[in-house]
């Protein structure tokens, strides 16, 4: 029996079917995929457990089983519910789900799954998977114990920090965010962009998650004037300009030089409220909704100021993911007893990425074989860890090897 042991705390997302319309969907982890990492661990004695029940084990130091994990899956997706939940129960697994009221599907149904698959009654193709979950989806899940339904905060959204303008949005943009903030009561349909709500030649500013950040205001006139100015310029067409960037920016400068603008950042008090806003009333929703107490949040990206995490605690939240605010403790921190129990450390479900975010990235997941030696690694088991470690590293330089040449081969097969 290992004394006092470390528990890994896996993170996804999305589980399904990627979609090449979807600007994120290197966060869907193909179902395969996921069913060979429940096939690994269950092979290997794996046993998931609950973030409470983790949460108990590192402050009073609860009995644990040998090999226990907590299972976590963010954003609230459909897929989740159509892939991630019938595949946990097929293994005898659980997971948590962090969800974001403001996304939750409004209509009180429940969608096929593949269970339905199984019996016959649908084909994996006819399944509905874009989108995200309803309460009645959430309910039957934390019903039949298989997961369990935390916050994710309620917007789960970026803002301007600046009045730096860095771009305009553009067809196929990755600036989603902005088509959110526009149309909030559209978000629940809004996990694939729609262009007919975009504001072409609006001006995109710096910016940063919503929790961790102080809000700039743009002036509205100016964002106004740069999508009329596109529309006059043939809208979406206008695109196909090879300096249409320069061109907006330079009408961007002169109009900037020749108005008074009426731009400001949120005072600390509009800041509080907003940040109390986003964690009172996400708890106090899926509590309702769900009939159950919420005590455990997910900081969206990572974002988290020192006024957050203190507001958190006042509102009742035991336990938050260790964000970018700790980025220099979290190879250190195990999960494990002795540990503060009001932060965990997650690891991500990932092998190799490529750090491009938006249409584009190469997100390559990992097999099961691999993800037992990623957890391996994070108990930093004698023996086993140097060896898993000396593996995933071996694999991670032979994937950059293979991508460098297969990507010169595209670029010079582009070239003729």
């Amino acid at each position: 029996m290992i004394k006092n042991p470390a528990v890994p705390v896996a993170m996804y997302h999305s589980i399904g079917i990627p979609s090449e319309k979807w600007q994120w969907s290197y966060l869907t982890c193909p179902y395969e995929t996921f069913e060979g990492h429940l096939r690994w661990m269950k092979k290997k004695g794996f046993q998931t457990i609950t973030l409470q029940h983790l949460y108990d084990y590192m402050k009073e130091g609860v009995a644990l089983f040998k090999n226990s994990i907590v299972l976590t899956f963010d954003d609230g997706y459909l897929d989740n519910w159509v892939f991630a939940y019938p595949l946990l129960k097929k293994y005898g697994f659980k997971g948590t789900i962090y969800v974001n009221p403001e996304f939750t599907y409004p209509r009180n149904i429940v969608r096929k799954n593949l269970e339905d698959v199984w019996k016959g009654e649908t084909r994996i193709d006819k399944l509905e998977t874009i989108g995200y979950l309803s309460w009645k989806e959430m309910k039957e899940m934390e019903d039949e114990e298989v997961m369990d339904i935390q916050t994710h905060t309620m917007s789960h959204t970026w803002y301007p920090m600046s009045n730096r303008i860095i771009d305009f949005r553009h067809p196929r943009d990755p600036y989603i965010w902005m088509t959110w903030n526009d149309n909030p009561a559209k978000k629940p349909y809004l996990q694939i962009d729609d262009e007919e709500l975009v504001n072409y030649g609006e001006p995109v500013c710096e910016y940063g998650r919503a929790i961790g950040i102080r809000r700039y205001f743009l002036d509205e006139n100016l964002k106004e004037f740069m999508t009329n100015y596109v529309k006059e310029k043939g809208d979406k067409d206008f695109f196909s300009s090879k300096n249409w960037r320069d061109e907006l920016l330079e009408v961007a400068r002169k109009y900037k030089e020749e108005n008074r603008l009426n731009e400001r950042y949120e005072t600390e008090e509009e800041y509080e409220e907003r940040i109390y806003y986003e964690l009172q009333k996400s708890k106090e929703i899926i509590e309702d909704k769900l009939d159950k107490e919420v005590k455990f949040l997910c900081w969206p990206g990572g974002a988290v100021t020192g006024k957050a995490l203190k507001m958190a605690s006042d509102i009742g939240y035991v336990s938050s993911t260790a964000g970018r605010d700790m980025e220099h403790e979290r190879n250190y921190l195990r999960n494990k007893y002795g540990e503060d129990p009001s932060r965990i450390n997650r690891t991500g479900s990932v092998l190799y990425w490529d750090g491009i975010e938006g249409f584009g990235s190469k997100v390559k997941y990992m097999n099961g074989f691999y993800l037992l030696l990623l957890l391996y690694n994070f108990q930093n088991r004698k023996i086993i860890a140097p060896l898993s470690r000396l593996i995933l590293a071996t694999a991670f330089i032979r994937y950059k090897i293979l991508y460098f040449i297969n990507s010169r081969a595209l670029r010079q097969y582009m070239k003729k």
